[in-house]
């Protein structure tokens, strides 16, 4: 049996139609006498007031929005952390290698054309860089000569832009939906993310590196701001520090990682990635399982449960979240790794979350195995699952929202 504690390991997720009202009928009938006159005068006089009040109103609303320029949007999103368990590869630890498997995700998700994607443990050109691949079959293969993989798998209708570290975060977003600040529609930059420096001196979680003094190199908080019909809208990205083992549960590094997203002043006088006055989306695979918190207290602290907590979902805190949920408001594991068991025994692992601002409200789903009984995983269908073997295939399932933004 797994030990309860290795659950932690989890590195490797009303549109107002403000129309001014019908005019009152003011004519008086030719043939009325003069009491129904007076009385339609005056009725008329009256009507005419109210019309002028309210369109006084409706002109003085119609300004305030011709002013800013801003409207109601709805909206989709998508948080995917598409890297697999993985870390003894040689070549390629935690990462997708199977180019066909790669082009079969990249359909699912252009199908779905989500306007602003939040992908975590993509390929990075410092992968590929290291060594020389000869098999075209792989995704390092001519990889200096192709399209990065966030490009592939997002297609050419996004804007994209990576965390400034390791490039391995990377947020796309559509060019019909908004632009991100700083970049052309279309455009790719590899390292163009707000990106806060570790908090803690770096490590390599892939090669058993790291303690609990320490943060791994690709851990990451990054955040963009993109400009869309609503207005500015922060899009936030996390994918802090990880459990490494029973015994190093990574919550230090993690901890201050958060606070960088909503507290700010981590590392000298960083402001954070988000305030209350924005309206933000912030998602990714936040390596926090909420559901179980007593366990996590039971092995080490989990401060990061807390400033959660501290921010999200409190009265006045300005943020809640849109985590995909069942019919009692249990949230769904967002992951299939080793310890699914906990699962069966009612405790979810869902450690993918979306958390949005004020201003902002929908759901979210789940694309899972049997526990949102509208979808199934996003590769259910890929021909060549039995030849990926299981360390090999995404271990994270997909989240997708339908959102609303008030301007």
């Amino acid at each position: 049996m797994i030990p309860l504690s290795l659950f932690l390991a989890t590195a490797c997720t009303d549109e107002g139609g403000g129309g001014s009202p019908d005019a009152g009928d003011g004519d008086a009938d030719a043939d009325s006498d003069s009491d129904t006159d007076v009385d339609s005068d005056t009725d008329t006089d009256s009507d005419a007031d109210t019309d002028s009040d309210t369109d006084t109103e409706t002109e003085s609303e119609s300004e305030s929005e011709t002013d800013t320029g801003f409207v109601a949007v709805d909206f989709t999103a998508m948080t995917y952390n598409v890297g697999n368990p993985d870390s003894a590869d040689p070549y390629y630890p935690l990462r997708m290698q199977s180019q066909d498997y790669e082009d079969y995700m990249a359909g699912e998700i252009q199908w779905l054309a989500p306007d602003i994607v939040f992908l975590q443990e993509v390929l990075s050109a410092k992968t590929c860089e290291a060594f020389v691949e000869t098999d075209p079959s792989k995704t390092c293969y001519e990889w200096d000569t192709r399209p990065r993989p966030a490009e592939r798998l997002l297609g050419p209708d996004y804007s994209i832009v990576c965390d400034a570290r390791d490039h391995v975060e990377c947020v796309g977003v559509r060019t019909d939906f908004g632009t991100i600040d700083g970049l052309a529609p279309g455009e790719y930059a590899e390292s163009g993310a707000e990106t806060p420096e570790l908090p803690l001196p770096p490590c390599v979680w892939a090669e058993d590196e790291c303690t609990d003094d320490l943060c791994d190199a690709e851990s990451t908080v990054s955040a963009v701001t993109v400009h869309t019909d609503a207005g500015p809208l922060r899009v936030v990205h996390l994918h802090p520090m990880a459990q490494v083992s029973a015994a190093i549960s990574g919550d230090a590094c993690r901890t201050e990682q958060l606070l960088q997203v909503f507290e700010g002043y981590v590392v000298g006088w960083e402001d954070p990635l988000v305030s209350g006055a924005d309206r933000a989306i912030a998602a990714g695979d936040w390596n926090l399982g909420l559901e179980v918190y007593w366990a996590r207290t039971m092995f080490s602290s989990a401060d990061a449960d807390d400033v959660f907590y501290e921010f999200v979902g409190c009265d006045g805190c300005g943020f809640a979240d849109v985590d995909p949920r069942d019919g009692v408001g249990d949230r769904y594991s967002t992951t299939s790794v080793a310890w699914t068991w906990l699962d069966d025994v009612g405790l979810p692992i869902a450690i993918d979350h979306v958390v949005v601002s004020d201003g902002i409200d929908g759901e979210c789903l789940v694309h899972d195995d049997g526990g949102e009984p509208t979808t199934e995983r996003l590769d259910y269908w890929y021909s060549g699952l039995d030849d990926l073997g299981a360390d090999e295939r995404i271990d994270h399932y997909a989240i997708t929202c339908d959102l609303h933004v008030e301007p």
